[in-house]
């Protein structure tokens, strides 16, 4: 059992674009994290970020994982990556937030769930939608019962493509790499797939999709329409894409006795639309802002720091980032086989 800290020491392993311009930034402004590594392969790269957070660097992650002033660790590296070093640091007792997705296929993210379990360690992964506060406030929302079920739904995540915020540009993964099972799916739709497992506090057990690839130099799909249906019955969609020249994030929830309506641009990121007329708006923080001009105040770092300073589970659980991975490789089989595919190959419920 580790014992209660007052400041968590972290390493990060990958210096690209996500760990620049948030996981670092959210660290260096939690006043109980301390940056104590960066690790990358590219020396220039990790060089620079160590000099503007006073930290060390390592260009082996294996090294990193030796250090053992090092608590915890954030896995910041392209999907295929993840299982290896989270199991490796997994076994070397550090506890561990990694991007989404969880993996690149459900084999490796049960390896990374076993790997944390039997080493009494933590796993967060980074779904950072959860956090936004028009997200936060729909939950409470929907858990008080006042709108009664959901029955239906659509949420859209769209931008202009990896290109555009990768630190390799045009030599991203998503480009260069197909052994990667997918594309927009794994990048995008994962998150909108977890946000409803959390807005609706229930799982995705049927899904259908179609895809295309018609913008981008890259053998996986650059947009994907999903259609799924919830435990309980509720059906929606799932829209995600690199080809848009504005960045989309909205979701609409049509309950029993009313609308909510999330990030749909304007001056009120949550609106709900009761039925008899009334109408609530809600003028909270939108998550294009933190997106876009505040990504340190994503929420996902603060929120696994507190938790190892508290003991407490982790607000996102790899059984979660399991089953969000889940959906996804379930969409691409349903595409091949032009099917509806039951979502059945998952771990246990944990969508809080």
């Amino acid at each position: 059992m580790k014992t209660l800290k007052d400041m968590i020491n972290v390493g990060v392993i990958g210096c690209g674009s996500i760990a620049k311009f948030r996981h670092l930034p959210e660290l260096d402004a939690h006043p109980q994290a301390n940056i104590e590594a960066v690790c990358d392969a590219n020396e220039e790269r990790a060089a620079k970020l160590a000099r503007l957070y006073k930290s060390k660097y390592y260009l082996d992650y294996q090294e990193l994982l030796e250090d053992n002033n090092i608590d915890a660790v954030i896995i910041c590296l392209p999907h295929h990556l993840h299982a290896k070093v989270a199991v490796e640091a997994a076994n070397a007792g550090k506890d561990i937030l990694c991007e989404k997705p969880i993996a690149t296929t459900l084999e490796e993210a049960e390896q990374m769930v076993k790997a944390a379990k039997s080493n009494n360690i933590k796993l967060m992964i980074g779904h950072n939608q959860r956090f936004a506060p028009s997200h936060q406030q729909a939950k409470q929302i929907l858990d008080s019962g006042k709108l009664g079920k959901v029955t239906s739904f659509k949420t859209t995540f769209g931008h202009s493509g990896p290109e555009n915020w990768s630190i390799e540009g045009k030599d991203s993964f998503y480009f260069t790499n197909d052994t990667i099972p997918f594309g927009v799916m794994g990048d995008l739709a994962i998150h909108k797939i977890d946000l409803l497992h959390y807005l609706l506090g229930e799982l995705i057990t049927h899904v259908t999709a179609m895809s295309g690839t018609f913008q981008k130099p890259t053998n996986h799909e650059d947009s994907s329409i999903l259609l799924v249906r919830t435990y309980s019955g509720a059906i929606g969609t799932v829209t995600a894409s690199w080809t848009y020249s504005m960045q989309e994030n909205a979701t609409v929830l049509y309950c029993e006795n009313g609308v909510i309506r999330m990030e749909e641009g304007g001056e009120y990121p949550l609106m709900i639309q009761y039925n008899n007329k009334n109408a609530v708006y809600y003028k909270l923080g939108d998550l294009m802002t933190y997106e876009r001009k505040e990504p340190e105040k994503s929420g996902v770092v603060f929120s696994f720091i507190n938790s190892l300073l508290d003991h407490q589970e982790m607000s996102i659980t790899g059984e979660d980032g399991y089953n969000a991975l889940c959906v996804v490789l379930s969409a691409i089989e349903a595409e091949k086989t032009q099917s509806i595919v039951q979502v059945t190959t998952r771990m246990k419920q944990a969508v809080h």
